[in-house]
């Protein structure tokens, strides 16, 4: 896919390639007008709007910033495909690193707005998670920064309270061993409860479970898969033996775990921290009404010390313009990493923020919401880790999720994986720069 984008890129307007000539320093982004694509809808869309109104109120290079919704992530990467080949790309767009990697030469490196010694924010970087901040950073491309965080989330395990406490269970599960073993004791099949309500459709779920186990998607040094890894094994074989006896299920479709643990039909389902909004809205929605709930670190397998986590988020990219746009696409971007507007989007959104000098200004969330206070403290002392930012990852997830389909209906784990690991080797070399 990229070495298609590459081409298409090449017969795309010099303008859009060659658009970094100036210093950035003598550039004036007075008066620039910005497009800027995103995936939030509803309240986040209505929030994000009204976050975008002040800034182009108050900015005093009088930037106007335009904000639309275009859909899920995947549907704003086939529309920037399409864009940037075509030369008309909007002049900011959410992306994950892995997308952004794939349309990497029609995206600008941040790295010397960030350092700019006029524009940059290098005295403030320290004030930003290491492990947000240096996401977008690239190895497979010398080093460049196709992205800022806007705000990020992690991975947890989401519990009903009250069945475990029903089944005599008086803590969420620390291990796997205990996560399997609780599975089974709030499974009642006349009642129709079970463990753990599985989405096989999301490949950060099997990540979460690796990386928990010690393991990684990647090799030790970077430059290739380990996706035939013996945590990779494991997590596999557990999560059959699971559906295989009727103590996990797998949704029929997105989003029909939250539904079910609304519905207290299931103990467990995990995702991302910045689904509380919509699991306190499907708790409340439920046919049982409120009942207690909360969160708690994935399961691991030593239930000691920092527990690995995976960071996840997508960050906010700059296609090449002009130096002007450029520059004024940057300036929206370090002023809404400002902590002031760090946590305003924080308590609309749920995300975190991704300055810590944001803390003070969340309190009332940290003191009013114990879920997402019990999610801070996680996010402060878990071993975060991030999934692989290579090109063609978005074709190598869809493999990953059809592998961990295949085993769950049965088929061999050691067969499965391997072949899995040749298709991700194949691809990772095909859609390389």
């Amino acid at each position: 896919m990229r070495k298609v984008v590459l081409a298409l890129v090449a017969l795309a307007a010099p303008m859009v390639l060659n658009a970094q000539g100036s210093s950035i320093a003598v550039v004036d982004p007075t008066g620039a007008q910005l497009t800027f694509w995103y995936q939030h809808s509803g309240d986040r869309d209505k929030a994000m709007q009204a976050i975008l109104d002040e800034f182009n109120k108050t900015n005093k290079w009088k930037i106007t910033v335009r904000g639309e919704y275009v859909g899920p992530y995947d549907q704003i990467y086939n529309k920037m495909v399409a864009a940037v080949a075509a030369g008309k790309p909007p002049e900011l767009v959410v992306a994950y690193q892995n997308q952004a990697a794939t349309y990497a030469d029609g995206l600008v490196d941040l790295n010397p707005y960030v350092v700019d010694s006029v524009w940059g924010i290098k005295g403030e970087l320290g004030d930003f998670f290491a492990g947000f901040i240096n996401q977008d950073v690239f190895a497979q491309l010398k080093g460049k920064r196709l992205g800022f965080p806007p705000n990020r989330s992690i991975e947890v395990l989401y519990y009903n309270e009250a069945m475990l406490k029903g089944a005599g269970i008086d803590a969420p599960p620390r291990t796997w061993d205990e996560f399997a073993a609780d599975c089974s004791r709030v499974t009642n099949q006349a009642a129709g409860t079970y463990g753990y309500a599985l989405d096989s459709l999301d490949a950060s779920h099997i990540f979460a479970f690796v990386i928990s186990r010690g393991g990684g998607f990647v090799t030790p040094d970077g430059t290739g898969y380990a996706l035939d890894s013996p945590q990779m094994k494991e997590s596999m074989r557990l999560m059959r033996e699971l559906v295989a006896r009727g103590w996990a299920r797998k949704i029929a479709r997105k989003f029909d775990d939250q539904a079910e643990f609304g519905n207290a039909q299931c103990a467990f389902t995990m995702g991302s921290t910045s689904g509380l909004t919509f699991y306190t809205a499907a708790v409340k929605a439920g046919k049982y009404g409120t009942f207690p709930w909360g969160i708690a670190a994935v399961p691991q397998a030593k239930p000691t010390g920092e527990p690995a986590i995976d960071l996840y988020g997508a960050s906010v990219s700059v296609p090449k313009s002009t130096p002007q746009k450029q520059l004024a696409a940057w300036l929206f971007i370090k002023w809404f990493s400002e902590p002031r507007q760090q946590a305003a989007w924080t308590h609309v959104s749920l995300y975190f923020p991704v300055r810590k000098s944001a803390e003070p200004l969340i309190k009332d969330i940290l003191t009013s919401d114990p879920r997402f206070s019990t999610a801070w403290q996680l996010l402060k002392r878990a071993d975060l880790r991030s999934e692989p930012p290579f090109v063609g990852y978005d074709l190598v997830r869809d493999a990953i999720s059809a592998a961990y389909n295949k085993v769950l209906d049965g088929a061999d784990v050691d067969s499965t994986v391997t072949a899995l690991q040749a298709q991700a080797q194949k691809i990772l070399k095909d859609s390389s720069p």
